[in-house]
């Protein structure tokens, strides 16, 4: 078991800003956090953590700023885990093995998240990261490639695009037959489909610029 301090957050409260010094990381106990990048209208969604999740790692890693910021999207407890205590459980390998996977996960995914809002196309957006869970973690089943947990706010989050107009997009695909909705979980019938549908939309888009 990790050892340290709780910390509480209310729904909204700031645990750190992008640049901020920091000497310690955090384990998520309860709620969420999202990790952004800029602020106020620039402010992009790079991830929304959960219970069990931790975060902030590299400044105690290599003592570098924060290279994100970190808000509680829901009432948060955190257990806070100093220096000290990282490094003294970095001799047990089956942490350090978890550290060290979920950290070259992570920068893959942030790698991709941020192409990901390169792209101006609410839709394309959308349909890219779909795109793209589904050949990296999705499940294959008979019904198809399943993504879970999956759920319109978490993606609204991610994409920076409002949750109404997420739903409509991911409705336009269910009407489409390109994909299905069940609860927490969205079904791919074929990404091949999906790949196709998304350069329709590019060439569409194209064509039908003013």
């Amino acid at each position: 078991m990790v050892e340290g301090m709780e910390k509480k957050l209310k729904a909204g409260e700031v645990l750190f800003n992008e640049g901020d010094k920091g000497d310690v990381m955090y384990l998520i106990r309860e709620g969420k956090i999202k990790i952004t990048k800029g602020k106020g209208e620039d402010e992009k969604v790079l991830a929304v953590l959960k219970e069990g999740d931790f975060f902030g790692e590299m400044a105690i890693i290599d003592g570098s700023p924060r290279s994100a910021g970190a808000i509680a999207v829901t009432p948060v407890s955190l257990l806070v885990i100093d220096k000290e205590t990282f490094k003294a459980k970095l001799k047990e390998n089956p942490l350090i093995e978890y550290v060290l996977e979920t950290l070259s996960r992570r920068l893959r995914t942030t790698d991709e998240q941020i192409k990901l809002l390169t792209i101006k196309s609410e839709e394309r957006r959308i349909v890219a990261y779909i795109i793209t869970k589904a050949k990296e973690s999705g499940k294959q089943t008979d019904e198809g490639i399943e993504i879970a947990p999956f759920s319109l706010e978490n993606l609204a989050h991610i994409t920076g695009i409002e949750q109404e107009k997420v739903k409509g997009y991911v409705d336009k695909l269910v009407q489409a037959n390109l994909v299905t909705l069940k609860q927490d979980k969205l079904v791919i019938k074929g990404v091949a489909d999906l790949d196709d549908y998304l350069r329709y939309i590019a060439l569409k888009e194209k064509f039908e610029r003013p």
